[in-house]
C-alpha cells in the first residue's frame, strides 16, 4: 500500500479531530519480522494471540486514495468512520492494513482514535520504507506496526514485498473467525492483495466510485466499461488473472452509501465465519 494521501488531505483530516486527551490511544508498538521466517517469530505469535483475545471479527483494508479529486477523496475517507461505528455498536473487531499515515490507512487510524482506541489496528509495511530506515511515516493512531524484512525486495521501492507476509498474518489473525476486506481505489499491489483474499475465500466489499482497481473490479462484475484509464488497465489485469471468477466473494457498496451504509455492509458480512 503506497503513500497516497496528499499533505492537504492529511492536514484536513487531522484538524477535524478533537485534541488527544486521556484515554486516547498511545502510539503504535513496533515489530520487525523476516518474510522467510515469519512462522517462527515468537513476538509475532504473541501479537496474534493478543489481538485474537481482543477481537471476535476482523476487517482488512486494501487499496488507497490516489488520483482522486479532493471532494471524492474526502468522501472516500469519511467512509472509514464505519469502523468507529462498528466499535461503538459493541462489535469486538480488529483491523489490519498497510500502516502508513496515508489515505485509507490514516482514515482508519482516525476512526480508531474517534472510538477511543477500542479496537486493535495492525499495520504491515516494508521495513525499509518506514522510519528509521525509510521516509514514509507510519500512522500514529495504529496500535501495532509490523515491519517486514524481505531479502528479495529491491533496495528502493519495496512496496508490495510485504504482501505475502501481510496475508499470512491476516489469515492467522482471522483463522476460524469472521473476516472481510474493504477494497478502495488502489493499483497493481491492490490486485495482488485481492488475489490473496480470493485464495483465502474471504468476502470483499468494493467501494464503487473510489476509482482505479476497485472500480475496475466493479466493471467486471457488472459487465460495464471502466470509467477511467487506470481502471481500464487494472480491469484487464484482473480479468486475465481471473480475480472475479468467484463473484460470490464480492459485494459492491457505493461511496454514496456513506459510513452508515458501509457499517451495515460490514456488520452483515461479519455475522458468520467464512
Amino acid at each position: 500500500m503506497r503513500f497516497s494521501l496528499s499533505l492537504f488531505m492529511a492536514v484536513v483530516l487531522i484538524a477535524s479531530m478533537p485534541p488527544q486527551t486521556q484515554g486516547q490511544p498511545a502510539g503504535p508498538r513496533r515489530y520487525t519480522t523476516s518474510s522467510v521466517a515469519v512462522s517462527k517469530d515468537a513476538a509475532l505469535a504473541g501479537l496474534i494471540s493478543e489481538v485474537r483475545s481482543q477481537a471476535d471479527a476482523f476487517v482488512f483494508l486494501s487499496g488507497g486514495a490516489s488520483k482522486m479529486g479532493q471532494e471524492q477523496q474526502a468522501q472516500l475517507l469519511r467512509m472509514f468512520d464505519a469502523l468507529a461505528l462498528l466499535a461503538k455498536d459493541g462489535r469486538r473487531i480488529a483491523v489490519g492494513d498497510g500502516g502508513t499515515q496515508a489515505g485509507i490507512m490514516a482514515a482508519a487510524g482516525l476512526a480508531r482514535r474517534s472510538a477511543g482506541g477500542t479496537f486493535p489496528l495492525i499495520g504491515i509495511a516494508p521495513e525499509g520504507e518506514i522510519p528509521p530506515r525509510g521516509s514514509t511515516p507510519v500512522d500514529p493512531n495504529h496500535s501495532h506496526i509490523v515491519g517486514v524484512e524481505n531479502p528479495s525486495a529491491p533496495p528502493k521501492d519495496a512496496w508490495g514485498s510485504e504482501t505475502v507476509t501481510m496475508y499470512w498474518l491476516f489469515d492467522k489473525l482471522a483463522e476460524g473467525r469472521p473476516s472481510v476486506t474493504i477494497v478502495a481505489n488502489g493499483g497493481r499491489i491492490t490486485l495482488a492483495e485481492v488475489a490473496a483474499n480470493v485464495h483465502a475465500g474471504r468476502h470483499m466489499i468494493l467501494l464503487e466510485g473510489s476509482g482505479r482497481a476497485a472500480d475496475g473490479l466493479v466493471s467486471l462484475l457488472k459487465g460495464t466499461p471502466p470509467k477511467d484509464p487506470d481502471s481500464v488497465d487494472l480491469a484487464a489485469r484482473a480479468n486475465k488473472d481471473g480475480l472475479t471468477n468467484r463473484a460470490d466473494l464480492y459485494q459492491i457498496v457505493p461511496l454514496t452509501a456513506g459510513p452508515s451504509g458501509l457499517r451495515d455492509a460490514l456488520a452483515a458480512a461479519l455475522k458468520a465465519p467464512r
